[in-house]
């Protein structure tokens, strides 16, 4: 096998950069397409003005309801006029996004009369046209101005459903082409996959850079306003400008767009996937049943995100600020969001998943509360912030809990679902908060000099925080993979210490560890893939812990014989680091070294899971020192074998050693304990049903290595032979091409000469005659 450090022997393929390992490195590999870099440019472009003007339309109806007495007047009034700019967007979406989505997709077809280019090119046109008119309505009209804002809102959302029903549409044409059939070149990563998942981060950085715009845009606006009177009226009217011209921006760039002529998918409506899953489906529960509170804790933090949205510029109007502090807010809460879903894998990596999921929850509804009782602008901003980093977080854990819940062939099913039941949960947040908002109203308490007067933001705010924190308790109570140790001890645990920063993959060769619980199927699946990663040309190592070498194999009768009942459980610890310091020094380091491929029934995870999870020892601790006996080294891929204990169980055919006399509730334990490690570090892990038949856990595991495995020196061999081979067969076509066109010229020539001919003995023998 060819080592991995040498470029010549992994990057042969053309395209080897969607050859990626992980899903990151696909998502950054379609943006090197220069069309779909075009569109994506102005997907993001439009996207951020698509959202800065509904912040600037909530500011213009807001201020407009106020100077009308709209609604009843007053706070409620203000209120409701914010709820009907929600639900005239909300109303666009739904209308255009789910009712009539057939119908559009039918006119922005291949054979439809509408070219998709020029349909993003005219919503453009329209939305910036819409917002340059849009604050002129309340000198023009201000008895109509309310309605015509509305209005407005209500075409910019259908604008937009059309220009996203478009690039939905057109996007896939853009994808990279397929190799040519007969190359020899590894699998590509799934390219729809990886294309919804850069469309949906960009429209997750869309709201807070536009939150960013608008404290930009009203900062400028009240410059301007000190020497001209129409912007001090007008306080959004530069951020409707600016959100024009980000429209504008996005037509410019769609003009230089080429899309293909070819036939492409529809395009999505918003609700898809919200119809639940058919019942007895592992998709409808997950594997350990936790699916329904896991959609519940993601749907709950982000309808809270929403209300916050919807009720901060009601909120900024009772803390003295405007379009400034509003914009502000949206930014804190929105950036603090993403920054959340950035880090989240780095919170806490040795805290239960699940845990961290539930003090996430009850941070972010901790964060709200306190953001509606503080008066303090500057205070409310920063809880604020620590609010959507909690939000982020939460929702970050969930999405990963719930792929570590479904096998890879539902897992498309299952995040369809979890997006629609998202969407409704932000729709009916952002339409109901403002409501609520205007049904509390303003409230003022006094006693002695304390005085307590806050407006209904406020309140609501609250309200959506009181409401977060029993949806973390029920999250902690019914879907703890720790119960029985108290929470105070693992966040401790994990307080003190995570991930030694030491730890590195191996510079040659390829690691691969199987983890699982006893009777999973690890010794099937390690003599499987060894015969498969041979046959394509490697030199395969298939190891095991405890007992592979020597010293390890007196280890190993120590540790699993029956007689060694009373053993200490920190002794039981030390003994797998020794058997695994050996273990490494004397087998896998060596032969990793040559560049062979190491499959290791076992490894630092199994150790962490029994010891650390299944007994009442530190699992920071145990990995701690099994880092410390490895000296940091760490597989490229770990395949974990999830099965019940009971279903493993069933496959025992001998007498069972001292861990497998453990109760079920310790192997439950060592399964919640395996999950939590794959749930902390998802790229490196492969979770793999293994109730399943062999055959089919194989195949699950080969399509991962085949994106990740270095290629052999054979296959850079047949690689580069099949290279040639297209070469040789393109050229050979080419060659009978053109003597082909060259036959076909002669013989025109040839026909073309007789024809002369025929007519000079014409014209000779009429002048003969």
């Amino acid at each position: 096998m060819t080592p991995a450090n040498q470029p010549t022997a992994i990057h042969q393929a053309p395209d080897d950069a969607l050859v990626a390992d992980s899903r990151e490195r696909a998502v950054r590999a379609l943006l090197c397409q220069p069309q779909l870099k075009r569109l994506w440019s102005a997907q993001l472009v439009g996207g951020v003005g698509d959202m800065l003007a509904l912040l600037v339309l909530v500011v213009l109806v807001l201020q407009t309801a106020i100077a009308a007495g709209s609604f009843g007047g007053g706070y409620r009034g203000a209120a409701l006029a914010v709820t009907a700019v929600f639900g005239a967007r909300i109303l666009a979406t739904l209308l255009f996004g789910a009712v009539l989505l057939g119908p559009l997709t039918s006119l922005t077809s291949q054979d439809g009369p509408l070219d998709r280019r020029w349909t993003m090119i005219g919503a453009d046109g329209l939305r910036a046209v819409l917002l340059v008119i849009a604050p002129l309505w309340i000198d023009w009209t201000p008895e109509n101005a309310l309605a015509i804002l509305l209005v407005t809102a209500f075409v910019a959302g259908v604008a937009e459903r059309l220009w996203t029903v478009c690039r939905e549409s057109a996007a896939p044409a853009l994808l990279p082409t397929p190799p040519p059939e007969g190359a020899t070149v590894r699998p590509l990563p799934d390219h729809m996959d990886a294309l919804r998942r850069l469309s949906l981060r960009t429209t997750f950085v869309a709201l807070p850079l536009a939150g960013a715009a608008l404290v930009v845009a009203a900062l400028v606006n009240n410059l301007l306003g000190t020497g001209i009177d129409w912007f001090a009226r007008h306080q959004a009217a530069f951020g409707s400008y600016v959100a024009a011209g980000l429209f504008a921006a996005s037509l410019s760039v769609l003009t230089a767009l080429e899309l293909p002529g070819t036939r492409t998918p529809r395009a999505r409506s918003p609700l898809e996937g919200l119809r639940r899953p058919r019942s007895g489906t592992a998709t409808e529960t997950g594997r350990t049943g936790a699916i329904p509170l896991l959609v519940l804790a993601c749907a709950a933090v982000s309808g809270a995100v929403a209300a916050t949205v919807a009720v901060a510029v009601l909120h900024a109007k009772d803390l003295g600020g405007g379009p400034v502090l509003f914009g502000l807010l949206v930014l804190v809460l929105t950036g603090g969001t993403v920054v959340g879903i950035r880090t989240a894998p780095k919170v806490l990596p040795a805290l239960s998943r699940r845990r961290l999921l539930a003090l996430a929850v009850a941070f972010t509804g901790v964060a709200l509360l306190a953001a509606g009782l503080v008066p303090d602008v500057a205070t409310v901003l920063l809880i604020v912030a620590l609010a959507g980093i909690g939000a982020g977080i939460a929702a970050n854990t969930g999405h990963t809990l719930l792929d570590q819940e479904t096998e890879d062939q539902r897992r498309t099913r299952l995040t369809e679902h979890l997006h629609a039941v998202v969407r409704v949960s932000v729709a009916l947040a952002a339409l109901i908060a403002p409501l609520v908002a205007a049904l509390i109203g303003p409230h003022r308490l006094e006693s002695g000099k304390f005085v307590f007067a806050h407006g209904g933001a406020a309140f609501t705010l609250m309200l959506v925080g009181a409401l977060l924190l029993p949806v973390a308790a029920l999250v902690l109570a019914k879907a703890d993979d720790r119960s029985g140790v108290p929470l105070r001890h693992d966040l401790r645990d994990a307080l003190r210490g995570g991930d030694d920063p030491a730890q590195a993959l191996a510079a040659n060769g390829f690691f691969i560890a199987l983890e699982g619980g006893d009777g999973a199927g690890k010794s099937t699946q390690a003599t499987a893939l060894a015969e498969w990663i041979r046959a394509k040309g490697h030199e395969v190592v298939v190891t095991r812990e405890p007992g592979a070498t020597p010293v390890g194999k007196r280890l190993r009768s120590i540790l699993l014989d029956v007689s060694s009942a009373g053993l200490s459980h920190r002794a039981e610890a030390l003994l797998y680091a020794a058997d695994r310091a050996e273990h490494v020094d004397t087998v896998v380091r060596p032969a990793l070294e040559r560049g062979a491929v190491v499959i290791s029934d076992r490894y630092i995870d199994s150790s962490v899971a029994y010891q650390g999870a299944g007994r009442d020892l530190s699992p920071t601790e145990i990995a701690r020192i099994s880092r410390w006996a490895t000296d940091g080294l760490v597989p490229h891929l770990t395949v974990l074998l999830d099965v019940s204990p009971e279903a493993a169980r069933e496959r025992f055919t001998e007498a069972p050693d001292r861990l497998e006399s453990e109760p079920a509730e310790f192997h439950e334990r060592v399964r919640t304990g395996f999950l939590t490690l794959a749930a902390a570090d998802p790229g490196r892990y492969l979770v793999v049903d293994a109730a399943q038949e062999p055959e089919a856990v194989t195949t699950v595991v080969r399509r991962r290595l085949d994106l990740m495995l270095p290629l052999s020196e054979a296959e850079v061999k047949a690689q580069e032979e099949a290279r040639k081979a297209a070469e040789e067969e393109a050229r050979r076509k080419a060659e009978e091409e053109a003597a082909r066109k060259a036959e076909e010229e002669r013989a025109e020539r040839e026909r073309e000469e007789m024809l002369a001919r025929l007519r000079a003995e014409e014209e000779e023998r009429k002048r003969r005659e």
